[in-house]
């Protein structure tokens, strides 16, 4: 089965990550498709924003939830 081509980009995009070493995380992701959202106000469909703000709400759950496991670890639990 072929690899779908945009999922294609985020993999030759999260190896050219690695690569360059940078210490990015879901966090970092979070704040950049905010950001793209914010100043994309009134240009983005309705559609678009719905279906960028459904992934933003995954995201930042992923990374709530990465955050709180990382506590209880921490923690000893």
């Amino acid at each position: 089965m072929d690899t779908n081509p945009i999922i294609a980009l985020f993999e030759t995009q999260a190896q050219m990550l690695d690569v360059s070493d940078q210490q990015t995380n879901i966090d970092d992701a979070i704040v950049k498709l905010t950001t793209w959202l914010y100043l994309s106000q009134g240009v983005l469909s309705e559609d678009d924003m719905t279906l960028l703000v459904e992934v933003g709400g995954i995201l930042y759950r992923e990374g709530l939830e990465r955050r709180l496991q990382q506590r209880r670890n921490d923690m000893g639990f």
